[in-house]
């Protein structure tokens, strides 16, 4: 049985600025809504509502060894512009004369419609910011209804992180198995 997990890390202006690949998978989408630029400090989290949603954003959506597996890069003020490496050729922060919520369509690209994918190993770079900004990951990974029966939770995803964590590269997230 999988259950659907999300973790969302803010970059502070002084942190490393570039995302990683938490584990192998296979990058089957990519998504680019245009949007606005907004702060994404605590304060802002909390003030706007549907920021991530408003922003301008690059969502990366495929798959890995316990099923679906999305990131999304959220830009933020001052940092429009995200460097995805896989598709360097990809431009963020365009002008636009006026900016509506949900007014573009996403702009599309889908790797290899057999669905192969883009793959990608754990550790390897996704993106990159020019500051602070927020990556937000959303994964399906294991959940156990025996665990909750047995108290075993050996097949259980569980994180390794809590909220305020600072987290490094190389770091887990989180653990499910023996891994």
């Amino acid at each position: 049985m999988r259950g659907l997990f999300y973790c969302v890390i803010y970059l502070k202006p002084g942190d490393y600025h570039r995302i990683h690949s938490p584990v192998d998978w296979s990058i089957l989408a990519r998504r680019h809504f245009s949007g606005r630029l907004f702060p994404v400090n605590q304060r802002a989290t909390r003030t706007i509502q549907n920021l991530y949603v408003e922003n301008e954003r690059v969502v990366l959506e495929g798959l890995w060894q316990e099923g679906f597996m999305a990131i999304a890069a959220i830009g933020a003020t001052n940092i429009g512009s995200i460097e995805l490496f896989i598709e360097p050729e990809l431009r963020t922060n365009r002008p636009r004369k006026k900016l509506f919520l949900h007014s573009e369509p996403p702009e599309e690209r889908i790797y290899e419609p057999e669905g192969v994918g883009v793959m990608l190993a754990k550790g390897d770079e996704v993106a990159a910011f020019n500051m602070g900004s927020t990556v937000v990951l959303v994964f399906q990974a294991p959940i156990s209804s025996k665990s909750v029966e047995d108290g075993d939770s050996s097949l259980e995803f569980r994180f390794c992180i809590k909220r305020g964590d600072r987290i490094r590269v190389g770091e887990a997230l989180g653990r499910c198995h023996d891994w």
